[in-house]
C-alpha cells in the first residue's frame, strides 16, 4: 500500500487530459485530412498546408482541455490563435486574422482570470443585469469590424465579421467560467463552417463540423460542474492511499472527524482529485 498525498491524486487527471487533447488532436487533424482528400475537396498546398495542419491540431487540442477545465489550453490556445492568424490572413480572410491576434493577446487575461486548476473559478451564469452591456458591446464589435473589414478588402465580410464578434464574446465569456459560453460558439462554428469550406480551408471548415457538435458536450460537461459547483463542498482531506491501482479517500464532509467516510476515486469528477463534491459515502 503506497500513500498519496493530496496533490499526487489531483495531478494524475491533469497530465491524463493532457495526453487524451494530443490523441484527439492527431486523430481528428488525420481524418479531416483523409475525408478531405477521398471527398476530392481542394486542399491547400506547399506550406500553407502543414501551417493549416499545425493551427488544425492545436486548436482540436486546446478545446478538449477546454471542455475539461484545464488552464493548459491557455499557451496551447495561443499558439493555435497565432497560426490562424498567419494563415487567414494567407487567404483573404482580414477579420477572421484580426481575431485570432486578439485572442491571443485575450488568452493572457483567461490565463489569469481562469486561476490554477487546484483553485479553479466555478461554472456560473451570466447575471441578468449584465445582458444589455453585452449586447451593446456585441453590436458595436460588429459595426467596427465590419468597416476594417471593408476597408483592408476582406472577401467575405459579413460572415468574417459575425465569427469575429461572436468569438469575442464567446471568448470573454469562457474565460469568466459562463455556462452561455456554449450558446455563443455554436452560432460562430456554424458561420465558421460554411465560411472556411466556402474561401477553400477545407481541413478548417472540416474542423468546425466537429466543433459544433462539441458544443453540447461542452454544455453538458459544464453543466454538470456547476450544478456539483452548488452543493456542499467538503471540509478537508484526511487520507488518500492506493492499493492494488485503486486510489481510496478518506475525507470529512462534516464537521469532525466522526464523519470520515471512505470514498473510492471516480477519475475526472472525483472530490479528491480537485473536482467538485462528495457522493453519498459508500461506508462510514
Amino acid at each position: 500500500m503506497t500513500a498519496l498525498t493530496v496533490n499526487d491524486v489531483r495531478r494524475t487527471p491533469a497530465t491524463r487530459n493532457i495526453i487524451e487533447s494530443i490523441i484527439i488532436g492527431v486523430v481528428l487533424t488525420a481524418l479531416s485530412y483523409i475525408v478531405g482528400a477521398e471527398a476530392h475537396w481542394t486542399l491547400t498546398q506547399g506550406w500553407q498546408l502543414w501551417l493549416e495542419i499545425f493551427a488544425v491540431f492545436t486548436s482540436y487540442s486546446c478545446t478538449y482541455l477546454c471542455v475539461r477545465e484545464r488552464r493548459i489550453q491557455y499557451p496551447i490556445g495561443a499558439i493555435s490563435t497565432l497560426a490562424y492568424a498567419w494563415l487567414f490572413y494567407e487567404f483573404g480572410l482580414n477579420g477572421s486574422a484580426l481575431l485570432n491576434l486578439w485572442l491571443t493577446v485575450q488568452l493572457a487575461y483567461g490565463w489569469f482570470r481562469w486561476r490554477s486548476d487546484d483553485d479553479a473559478r466555478p461554472v456560473t451564469l451570466v447575471a441578468l443585469k449584465w445582458w444589455p452591456a453585452y449586447i451593446v458591446s456585441t453590436v458595436a464589435f460588429y459595426l467596427v469590424g465590419y468597416w476594417l473589414d471593408v476597408s483592408s478588402g476582406g472577401t467575405q465580410v459579413w460572415t468574417d465579421i459575425v465569427i469575429v464578434t461572436g468569438s469575442i464574446l464567446a471568448q470573454w465569456l469562457l474565460d469568466n467560467k459562463k455556462l452561455e459560453n456554449w450558446v455563443v460558439w455554436l452560432v460562430v462554428d456554424v458561420f465558421a463552417t460554411y465560411e472556411y469550406f466556402t474561401a477553400g480551408l477545407t481541413i478548417v471548415g472540416f474542423q468546425y463540423i466537429f466543433f459544433t457538435l462539441n458544443v453540447f458536450y461542452g454544455f453538458y460537461v459544464w453543466y454538470r460542474s456547476r450544478q456539483a459547483s452548488n452543493k456542499p463542498k467538503i471540509k478537508f482531506i484526511e487520507e488518500s492511499w492506493q492499493d492494488d491501482g485503486i486510489i481510496t479517500h478518506q475525507y470529512v464532509s462534516g464537521g469532525t472527524k466522526a464523519q470520515a467516510a471512505y470514498y473510492p476515486c471516480t477519475g475526472p469528477d472525483c472530490v479528491a482529485c480537485g473536482l467538485h463534491t462528495a457522493p453519498e459515502p459508500a461506508r462510514v
